[in-house]
């Protein structure tokens, strides 16, 4: 089954709930999965539908409620939801109605409506709660509270639709379930108030980052992700596009280049990617060990690989010892290989390190022509990196980037951007690697018109005009005797 297309079990998926809140579960085989108020059902119910499916919970009175945890939300049916619009009706009416208002009375305005409380709503709570302890939907409930509000037909359509989103928001008993990709968890982590653990990072931003940095498939890149692995996770999505299979397990990697003695890529945990994928096209090396790599003489000498018969013939607790050390040798070779022999295509990094001293250092590894993309929560830190770049031949055109996306209101009517929005977004710093052609020598040959080399020395002067000699005769600039020399030895004869 396509992870990329159908639910399946032991897969990470996000769950849109009528609040419009995220929450992110796993599929595990025979489990259950509770949503607070809005209910809970069984994995196996789900599984096999596309992605993007919208579920609705129901119950049918059968179920028996726990009386040692009261508290306990009962797990309940589900099934495929009915948007309850017709297509014909799409293309007959340019902005269709709700079902639930399709047959009520509305004004032109909101001025005969007298705010007296909730005494305006006829039904009381415990008749609402009643009708939730009979297993009523949400449609039913929703549609009663309707029928008895004493004001509903003095308010205007767009009140009305107000009033139906929030009352669905509250009673609804649905959800959709959405492919986890890295934009989505990139929105739960900032609706979580996880700002800083993604170092205030937008969906901008992190496209932005992608598009300037070139990221593509069969690439090899350099990374510094401080992000909890978020930013790798965008960068596997670029580079592979979601998919697994074992055709691709030779195309593109990522060097992930950290400051403790282990990477912090836990985010990668809720991705659709296999461990064995991750660790096939995911190396991590630390700083100290890409720029001071071991010596290949020193780890030949310190390991010697040995031969299967000789493998058989240890003991268990010599052979586990052996898989150890050959571990370590194997982990070696790597860093010399990925630190020494590789020329990346990028250099993608974002750090709270010191940039200007990093991006210098990190810079060398990077292939002629390739692009440098740094981001940073501060601006300050990428005008530092700048001044510091544009003094480096090394680095081509630094430029300092900031987005913002504003959202917009889309009711029908009235389309306009949204009063607030949440601000941050981080800055980039995109410029490219170059390698500076060498300076000229400083002896240059030429040809005069006639075909005769002319030597150009460093001061500018003709290699074959004559000069005094130290006793006052002229020689040219391979010792010969001019020609009022060779007359003067003539005529002594």
């Amino acid at each position: 089954m396509n992870p990329n297309k159908r639910l399946g079990f032991n897969q990470h998926v996000i769950l849109r709930l009528p609040s419009n809140n995220f929450k992110i579960v796993e599929l595990k085989p025979d489990g259950s999965i509770s949503l607070g108020k809005f209910g809970a059902f069984y994995t196996n119910d789900i599984v096999g539908y596309p992605l993007g499916t919208t579920f609705e919970i129901y119950y049918d009175g059968s179920y028996e409620p726990d009386e040692k945890n009261k508290n306990r939300t009962p797990i309940g049916k589900v099934r495929v939801m009915n948007t309850g619009i017709d297509q014909s009706d799409l293309e007959s009416t340019p902005t269709p109605l709700p079902m639930e208002l399709t047959n009520k009375m509305s004004s032109a305005t909101n001025k005969e409506l007298i705010n007296i409380g909730n005494e305006i709503q006829g039904m009381t709570m415990e008749e609402i709660e009643s009708l939730k302890k009979q297993s009523a939907t949400h449609a039913e409930i929703i549609s009663k509270m309707i029928e008895s509000h004493g004001s509903f037909h003095k308010k205007t359509v767009y009140s009305q639709e107000k009033y139906l989103n929030r009352k669905k928001q509250k009673f609804s008993k649905f959800f959709t379930a959405e492919y986890l990709s890295s934009s989505a968890m990139l929105q739960f982590l900032l609706e979580k108030g996880d700002v800083q653990r993604v170092m205030d990072l937008s969906q901008e931003s992190i496209g932005m980052l992608l598009n300037l940095g070139n990221i593509r498939s069969n690439g090899q890149y350099l990374c510094v992700d401080e992000t909890g692995g978020l930013l790798v996770y965008a960068m596997l999505e670029r580079m592979f596009g979601g998919q697994t299979s074992s055709a691709l397990e030779d195309v593109g990697s990522i060097v992930v280049i950290h400051e403790n003695e282990h990477p912090n890529l836990d985010l990668l945990k809720f991705s659709n990617y296999s461990d064995q994928f991750i660790k096939n096209h995911v190396k991590a090396i630390s700083l100290l060990d890409f720029f001071e790599p071991p010596i290949m003489e020193e780890v030949k000498q310190a390991f010697k690989p040995l031969s299967k018969e000789e493998i058989s013939s240890l003991k268990s607790g010599k052979k586990n010892a052996y898989y150890r050390r050959l571990k370590w040798y194997n982990t070696q070779l790597q860093t010399i290989e990925l630190s020494k022999h590789v020329e990346y295509d990028g250099l993608i990094i974002a750090s709270t390190l010191h940039l200007p001293t990093l991006v210098r250092k990190l810079g060398r590894k990077v292939h002629g022509s390739r692009p440098i993309v740094c981001y940073s929560q501060f601006k300050e830190t990428l005008l530092e990196l700048t001044h510091v770049l544009y003094k480096d031949l090394n680095y081509l055109a630094p430029s300092i980037y900031e987005t913002r996306c504003r959202p917009f209101q889309s009711i029908r009517g009235k389309l306009h951007p949204l009063m607030t929005m949440r601000g941050g977004g981080g800055y980039l710093m995109w410029c490219h690697r170059v390698i500076p052609a060498p300076d000229p020598p400083t002896n240059l040959e030429t040809t005069n018109g006639n075909g005769t080399d002319i030597n150009i020395n460093s001061n500018g002067t003709n290699g074959n005009d004559t000069e005094n000699d130290a006793n006052g005769m002229e020689k040219n600039s391979h010792g010969d005797a001019t020609a009022p020399e060779m007359n003067k030895k003539q005529k002594t004869r």
